[in-house]
């Protein structure tokens, strides 16, 4: 699995997609994803918050999340220059960029129509960039195929009309997707800024494989994935894509200080309930159950990133960066908001 796939010829919506992402208490935050799709395209976005400096995104991301990628059978690349390969499967990555950035306010989508933005002038906004990382792993990985909670996707399940029309959609639109918690650390040059010693993050990584992939399908969801300060790791998911299968789908797991893996039971919180007139609220609580453990969570949104989303841009993704308290712990990651543009 860790390695980067060929794509069959005969699946127009399939993909090969990796995933980073990565915040700290002083004030860093840090995503990537990089999807290869069909026809040397990658879907990438990638935002970069600096303390005391500002939020960067790449110089592509105003205006499509479309870009051209570099053939290449072991890397993940593209022509503007972000590149992704495994070291060392289940434990190491490396993750470079050299090309320019641009300030993160310059993302502005039209969120009422789908399509690619227009292009704007950034030649005197571009800034020189660079950064090199290494990730590595803490702990093992999350197989969604096989350790999420049978008490989830059974609610989530049941919820639906069954048919066999709804199981041979579930069938068909499987992915292989795995997560894993660890550390980025490496060194960063924004424009005249550079970092005088490693920057250590504490890091979320997926890989998806899958034939099928469509961000159109994806009415819209909330992805919440975030790191306290006594070690704890949590990811907890709302997804609403009933044309595939789910309504109101949930699901996650918490990694403990000692590396136990615990998927996530229930969630208590609704879609229905939490920026369904797509305003995503600057601050939010919910609760959650993953085994014996329960947690009570405060959210507060510290910045946002809005980029437009997939092969068709049909839908837009607000990047959140946030401080957390869970049962009173501190912590900092992400909640990632997605809605689809039309229809809604």
């Amino acid at each position: 699995m860790e390695k980067k796939h060929v794509l069959p010829k005969d699946e127009p919506r399939a993909g090969d997609c990796v995933f980073f992402d990565a915040s700290n208490s002083n004030g860093w935050w840090f995503t990537l994803g990089m999807a290869q799709r069909q026809n040397d395209i990658i879907n990438l976005f990638c935002i970069v918050k600096v303390p005391g400096l500002g939020t960067f995104v790449n110089e592509e991301l105003p205006s499509s999340s479309n870009v051209k990628a570099l053939k290449d059978g072991e890397e993940y690349k593209t022509e503007s220059g972000f590149r992704i390969r495994c070291l060392e499967p289940m434990r190491k990555w490396h993750v470079s960029f050299e090309g320019s950035l641009v300030p993160g306010q310059y993302c502005q989508p039209n969120t009422k129509i789908s399509g690619s933005d227009p292009e704007l002038d950034f030649s005197v906004n571009k800034i020189p960039a660079h950064y090199d990382l290494i990730w590595e792993s803490r702990g093992e990985y999350f197989d969604f195929d096989s350790e999420c909670s049978p008490e989830a996707i059974g609610r989530s399940i049941a919820m639906e009309p069954w048919s066999k029309e709804l199981f041979e959609k579930m069938k068909s639109t499987h992915q292989t997707h795995y997560e894993q918690f660890g550390t980025l650390t490496g060194k960063f040059r924004i424009g005249e800024y550079q970092t005088p010693e490693n920057v250590q993050m504490i890091s979320m990584r997926d890989h998806t494989i899958t034939k099928y992939r469509n961000w159109s399908q994806l009415r819209r969801y909330i992805m919440i994935i975030y790191h306290l300060d006594d070690g704890t790791c949590i990811h907890t998911s709302l997804i609403s894509m009933p044309e595939t299968a789910f309504s109101h789908l949930q699901f996650g797991y918490v990694l403990t200080p000692d590396l136990k893996k615990i998927p996530v039971d229930h969630i208590d919180l609704h879609l229905a309930d939490i920026g369904e007139n797509k305003t995503f609220p600057k601050s939010f609580s919910y609760s959650f159950r993953a085994g014996n453990l329960k947690y009570d969570v405060q959210v507060k949104v510290i910045d946002t990133i809005k980029f437009k989303m997939g092969l068709d841009l049909q839908c837009y993704v607000e990047e959140n960066m946030c401080e957390f308290k869970a049962n009173g712990i501190l912590g900092h990651g992400f909640a990632e908001a997605e809605y689809r543009i039309e229809p809604y």
